[in-house]
């Protein structure tokens, strides 16, 4: 018996057919299949190409599937999450159990291996999603960049470039952002980095790449870029200590996935973190996931059929 976890998102999408206890026996990425970035049929077409280099792999396997799990960003919404639940049970055989939830799901499995928790991705974007021990899911923020996503690598971006620019309009404390601004884009002035920024296609992208800036400066001890960390870091505890609330016991150690770019510095925002949770008077176990997130998805795949993988499973898919 197989399982196919899938992990879908806005550059790439990537697919796995595999065993309970993690072997894999076919594996591909395709392009991108975020329903708010592509078309329903370029989707579609996408997804259908994942298929078709599965079952090259193994072809017999393919079709010996009992479920398709498929953890896509972008599918928050009931009606767009029906959407790519009818393309897949359109492509798979009819027998193939399917299963279409958001992106998040899968990083927290990865962390949890199919247990409650909660997940906080910091990446170009950020959100925090729990899963309680009632099967119970919530989530804070993730509603796009411009409602703010504070703790994402766009957050940091942005914050850099206020600071950089109100201490240019001397509005604000002198820092070393601006130094580093400056040689990230090869200018002579702060004003002339305004043309790269907005006309840039991928406004998004070039903005978060700059939280390297900011974490650079905090590194040499700038005032403003750890002000930066400090804020953002602050928004990562309070959102965690939230849900927390809502969602879990008092009592409760919760387990707390830490995943996405921006945490490849833990370092910079972990003890912030737990100092804000712990004025919660709460109790948290902050963990940076071994396994990819595909590796979730085929723990949830696994989950759905009532199947529980071990830890030898995180060997596996370990990055």
């Amino acid at each position: 018996m197989y399982v196919l976890g899938i992990d879908g998102g806005g550059t790439k999408t990537k697919g796995i057919i595999a065993k309970s206890n993690g072997e894999i026996i076919a594996e591909a990425t395709v392009g991108p299949t975020n329903p708010n970035s592509v078309d329903k049929w370029s989707l579609k077409k996408e997804l259908q190409n994942l298929f078709t280099l599965l079952k090259q792999q193994c072809d017999s396997c393919f079709f010996q599937l009992k479920h398709v799990f498929a953890g896509m960003s972008g599918v928050g919404h009931p009606t767009t999450k029906e959407m790519v639940q009818k393309i897949l049970v359109d492509l798979l055989p009819d027998h193939v159990h399917v299963t279409v939830n958001i992106d998040a799901i899968n990083a927290l499995y990865s962390g949890t291996l199919g247990k409650p928790g909660i997940v906080q991705i910091a990446g170009t974007g950020s959100i925090t999603f729990s899963i309680n021990h009632d099967g119970l899911s919530d989530r804070v923020g993730g509603w796009g960049y411009l409602s703010g996503e504070m703790g994402s690598g766009f957050a940091l971006g942005r914050d850099a470039l206020e600071a950089a620019f109100l201490a240019y309009d001397g509005l604000g404390t002198p820092t070393a952002i601006s130094n580093f601004l400056l040689e990230y884009f090869q200018a002579a002035k702060l004003p002339d980095i305004i043309h790269a920024v907005y006309q840039e296609k991928n406004q998004k992208e070039r903005v978060a790449s700059l939280s390297k800036i900011v974490m650079r400066a905090a590194d040499n001890g700038d005032q403003v870029a750890q002000g930066i960390i400090q804020k953002n870091a602050v928004h990562m505890g309070k959102s965690i200590a939230c849900l927390q609330t809502k969602r879990f016991s008092k009592k409760d150690r919760v387990p707390v996935v830490l995943t996405g770019g921006i945490y490849n510095r833990l370092d910079l925002f972990q003890a912030i973190i737990e100092k804000e949770i712990r004025q919660h008077q709460l109790e948290s176990i902050l963990t940076v996931p071994k396994m990819e997130p595909i590796g979730g998805a085929i723990v949830a795949a696994w989950r759905e059929e009532g199947v529980t993988v071990n830890s030898s499973f995180v060997k596996v898919f370990t990055r």
